[in-house]
């Protein structure tokens, strides 16, 4: 009898604490409205948003993201004041986004950024400082060879710029300053023969300009003023290929990341 008594107080005991941990820890003020311990919430549909912890209303510890569908949007792990995060952003489809660092809710130090299509293809490498970019910048193909080559300071290109074809050979090089391209700008075929051969000045084709066949003769020259020639139709002819190049740029779309440590 005494047996029977002991295991149902220890029943009741059990239920008791489970029905506190779920009733009554989860998502949970203090006197002054901080947030404290265990939280969780939800989208009007009831999918969990986020899953994480409070201490005086900073997070801590790991927190998850989720998108309303219910697949995950992001992990981050902070340290115990909250100030700093590891990350690991994820694309809608489940593959990895980026990762990278946040101090102070602002990028820190070295981010990866990855392809939402082809799983676990690096596509670029950057540095921050404060959310500023700050340092090389690399982009790469998915055979992870060198697609593209720039300095950043204060989130300006700055220096040599170099781009490359799959087989590492060089496609374009030049040069920025404060964020435009100034001086010497090459292009070559993927034969290592020279395409087009000419000088910026803040950002427009300047002077005298050489273009070549594929076999590396002489096709026409070419002389700017402003990013303009008086020879249009040649100008039309020629220049589509090098417009591409400079709306581009070797551009990579940057992953959204808004609201995510917020």
């Amino acid at each position: 009898m005494n047996l029977k008594i002991f295991t149902t107080a220890t029943l009741l005991a059990i239920s008791s604490i489970a029905f506190c941990q779920t009733d009554t820890v989860l998502n949970k003020t203090d006197k002054q409205g901080k947030k404290q311990g265990h939280w969780i919430k939800k989208y009007p549909n009831q999918v969990v948003m986020y899953d994480g912890f409070f201490k005086e209303n900073i997070p801590v510890g790991e927190f998850k993201r989720y998108y309303e569908n219910s697949t995950l949007m992001s992990i981050l792990v902070f340290n115990d004041n909250g100030k700093e995060a590891s990350a690991t952003i994820y694309h809608p489809n489940g593959n990895i986004a980026s990762k990278g660092k946040y101090v102070s809710q602002l990028k820190e130090g070295k981010w990866q950024f990855f392809s939402e299509f082809i799983k676990d293809y690096l596509i670029c490498e950057e540095y921050y400082s404060k959310n500023i970019k700050n340092g090389p910048s690399l982009k790469l193909y998915p055979d992870s060879t060198l697609a593209e080559r720039v300095n950043y300071i204060n989130d300006l290109k700055q220096g040599e710029w170099i781009q490359y074809y799959q087989n590492g050979t060089m496609c374009v090089k030049s040069n920025y300053l404060d964020g435009k391209i100034n001086g010497k700008y090459e292009v070559w075929f993927e034969n290592g023969k020279t395409h087009f051969s000419g000088k910026y000045k803040n950002d427009k084709r300047d002077g005298l300009w050489y273009i070549y066949n594929s076999d590396g003769t002489l096709k026409y020259k070419l002389e700017y003023s402003e990013g303009i020639t008086k020879d249009r139709q040649l100008d039309i002819d020629e220049s589509d290929y090098l417009d591409f190049l400079e709306k581009n740029k070797g551009k990579i779309a940057d992953p959204e990341k808004t609201g995510i440590i917020r």
